[in-house]
């Protein structure tokens, strides 16, 4: 009796000894099996950690090896470990979709202990176009400055692209900057893909010769663009091949240029140089119209605190009115504007400096879900006027930016006032909600010039006037500094597009309307879908995370323990019923 217990005893261990070790080979070989298939499920609502299929596609074209070095790695503070983890998730992401040509690597600028070499590698980082940021880290003794480079080269065959992952005018990040930097890795990887891997850039020009903006005036949005295209400035000047050629093997003349912007005129354009835009836009050339219709007189408003605003007349009016879009002869005043500052009464014998609203310059929250406008920061304007569509069946027209709904408009002539802060405007008994200030057009465009070219002019094979366009598309935004940055004469530099002076920080989104706008107009789907993602920044309640940090920790840290207690207890207790149940006798 006794050998056969003992007999059945070993059995049992024996037996237990068994399901341990079949069990430990599963897990082994899962997770063997695992290592060579990496499954990732996204269960966010706007799916923030999947890439799109534009983004997808780009890498899946990769011919040869693209190689990222991001130099976002080592003693980091919280937030930008956060936008560290972030761009390793994109990385691995893209490199999910083409191993063999993505490859990348994290690198600590700082890592060396020798303060030359590091200055070195600094200095040579700045060269290859990254910008640093300082960061205070806390430590024992009290706080350290470090320097960090938030950004990566990105590198195909002969070319090296670099793309700034955290980007602020500030050389100290706050946390709600980070935050959209996470928000835009994907975009920023991207982008610098496509610079590396294109070889032919779309060519983008800025017109010259009737009293545009500058080109320091233009300078931060034509930089921006010159990462994507080929950026240049161009006259007319009356000369009909200004901006196309011809072919002797073709009908029609080839433009020269893919796109064309005109960033406030103030002076009258030449019937020639308006039939060769025409024949631009007939010949399949994007146009962003940034006009003026008023001349608000600012010279006088400075001089005598007061000007009349009144029509500009720049000849353009046609062409737009045949396109399907009329810019009318009126200012929007409303009360959703920026600020302008102005001296009030003297207190004591001290002027006193104080801030009112300036509803001479509106600001639009775009509330349009287009491409061109979807996610953007509100966007600032000057002395804009209103837009109406016409009918024109074969074009189509999309209202992107509009007024507030406590906004109306005063037609020429417009006293503009200082003195007007401090009147009350009366914007709820005389507001004509939502006017629209910029307009999408799409399609098959006519010429302005159909029907009043002369038969031996329209017969030159050299002139190879065109009636009708191939489906293109133009912008038309019914104000001249949507594109200007703001200039410093006196310094001889300029701020980024969107930049306000009181804020002393970019906060509209200027800059990433016109950046969107040139990727729509050009076809570039692909950056615009990407843009566009909306992803909701989720940030946590300081106050409450201060007050409930106890409980928390105490939850995250017991819930666990007890779990795995209960299981424990839960598996304990069915060994015990199962060995004391009554075991069959053997036959």
């Amino acid at each position: 009796m006794s050998a056969r217990r003992s007999r059945s005893t070993g059995s049992k261990r024996l037996s237990d000894l068994s399901e341990l070790f079949i069990g430990i080979a599963i897990v082994a070989l899962v997770l063997f099996i695992s290592s060579f298939a990496r499954v990732r499920l996204d269960l966010t609502s706007e799916q923030r950690y999947t890439l799109t299929p534009a983004t997808m596609e780009l890498v899946r074209d990769l011919e040869d090896i693209l190689y990222v070095k991001v130099y976002l790695t080592g003693e980091l503070p919280a937030d930008l470990k956060q936008l560290e983890r972030a761009t390793r998730d994109v990385l691995d992401e893209m490199r999910a979709g083409n191993p063999e040509h993505l490859q990348y690597s994290f690198v600590d600028p700082s890592a060396s202990g020798d303060e030359k070499t590091r200055g070195e590698v600094y200095d040579q980082l700045q060269k290859q176009g990254l910008t640093y940021s300082s960061i205070r880290i806390k430590e024992k003794g009290g706080f350290s400055e470090k320097i960090v480079f938030p950004g990566a080269l990105v590198t195909y065959r002969d070319k090296t692209v670099s793309v700034q992952l955290l980007k602020t005018q500030l050389r100290t990040p706050d946390a709600d900057i980070v935050q959209r930097s996470i928000t835009n890795v994907e975009y920023e990887l991207a982008s610098a893909f496509r610079q590396a891997t294109t070889r032919h850039r779309p060519r983008v020009a800025f017109l010259e010769g009737h009293g545009e903006l500058a080109e320091i005036e233009t300078a931060d949005i034509a930089n921006a663009l010159g990462a994507l295209y080929a950026v240049s400035r161009v006259r007319i000047d009356g000369r009909i091949d200004a901006l196309s050629s011809k072919n002797e093997q073709l009908r029609f003349r080839t433009n020269d240029f893919e796109a064309l912007i005109i960033a406030k005129p103030d002076s009258v354009f030449s019937d020639r140089d308006r039939y060769v835009l025409d024949q631009f836009v007939m010949n399949g050339g994007r146009i962003l119209w940034c006009i003026d219709a008023m001349d608000p007189q600012l010279d006088s408003l400075r001089r005598n605190q007061f000007s009349i605003a009144t029509g500009r007349d720049l000849g353009i009016e046609e062409l737009l009115f045949a396109y399907g879009a009329r810019i009318n002869k009126d200012l929007v005043l409303d009360r959703s504007c920026a600020s302008i500052e102005l001296f009030t009464q003297p207190f004591g014998n001290q002027r006193k400096l104080e801030r009112f609203p300036w509803y001479f310059e509106p600001v639009s929250v775009p509330q349009s879900g287009h491409p061109i406008v979807a996610n953007i920061d509100p966007v600032h304007l000057r002395f804009a006027s209103t837009i109406d569509t016409i009918g024109v069946d074969s074009v189509r027209k999309t209202i992107l930016l509009t007024s507030s709904p406590l906004s109306f408009a005063q037609r020429t002539p417009v006293r503009v006032s200082l003195n007007m802060v401090e009147m009350n405007q009366g914007f709820e008994r005389r507001a004509t909600p939502y006017l629209p200030v910029a307009v999408l057009l799409e399609g098959s465009f006519r010429s302005a010039y159909h029907d009043r070219i002369p038969t031996a002019f329209r017969s030159d094979k050299d002139v190879a006037f065109r009636d009708r366009s191939p489906r293109t598309a133009q912008l038309v935004v019914a104000d001249g500094d949507v594109i200007a940055n703001r200039v410093d004469a006196a310094k001889g530099m300029y701020y980024m597009l969107g930049f306000d002076r009181y804020a002393n920080a970019k906060i509209y989104g200027n800059r990433e309307l016109i950046l969107n706008a040139m990727n729509y107009l050009l076809d570039d789907r692909s950056l615009i879908s990407i843009r566009s993602r909306a992803i909701t920044l989720r940030q946590l309640d300081a106050a409450r995370v201060d007050a409930e940090r106890r409980t928390w920790q105490a939850i995250n840290l017991g819930v666990p323990l007890l779990i795995s207690l209960a299981f424990g207890f839960a598996y304990q207790s069915y060994r015990r019923r199962a060995q004391a149940a009554p075991q069959a006798p053997r036959a």
